[in-house]
């Protein structure tokens, strides 16, 4: 589960820095001068396919999360049943509770980070078809005026922000998972 949570952080980690990257293309482009509007538009395709790249790492990471974490857990609750001695039982399944509580509330962080992150892509995305479909100063100058656009830096600042907080979430609850040396 450790193993997991290292790659998902890892994953989560780029994912928030590609989401200035793509914040800075944007600006970019939406502010090129007409014989750089192609130039600034492959960038920013080019950017906005990296991060969509890192969201598809991320939903994957998430899932074997779930998968590996609650099969982790099952395995323990069975060992707990296992012991014998009522003292070391009681104590194997109150770490496990503890240890499938912090789970939950990782869980749940990150489920709200995923919702500010698919929020923000489903904008950059749709920035990108719809430039994409008209990369002429009249397309630029229309995208450049929509809300999406011009909300784009704080949707971006709140994906990152919930991402950073996902991540925190995992730090604790690998802190508790993993031995020390």
């Amino acid at each position: 589960a450790a193993s997991s949570l290292d790659v998902m952080q890892q994953n989560s980690s780029k994912a928030r820095a590609q989401i200035d990257t793509v914040l800075s293309s944007l600006e970019t482009l939406l502010n090129a001068p007409a014989d750089r509007l192609r130039e600034t538009y492959d960038r920013y395709d080019k950017d906005v396919k990296k991060m969509n790249e890192y969201a598809d790492a991320i939903r994957e990471n998430d899932r074997d999360l779930r998968k590996n974490g609650n099969a982790y857990l099952a395995q323990w609750q069975r060992d707990a049943s296992n012991v014998s001695d009522p003292e070391l039982r009681a104590l194997a399944e109150q770490r496990r509770g503890q240890i499938a509580q912090s789970s939950q509330s990782m869980r749940s962080t990150l489920t709200s980070a995923a919702g500010s992150f698919e929020a923000f892509l489903r904008d950059i995305n749709d920035i990108h078809k719809v430039i994409g479909n008209d990369l002429t100063p009249t397309g630029q100058a229309n995208v450049k005026q929509t809300t999406v656009a011009q909300t784009a830096q704080s949707e971006g600042a709140r994906a990152k922000s919930a991402i950073q907080d996902a991540e925190q979430a995992i730090d604790r609850l690998r802190s508790q998972i993993t031995p020390t040396n």
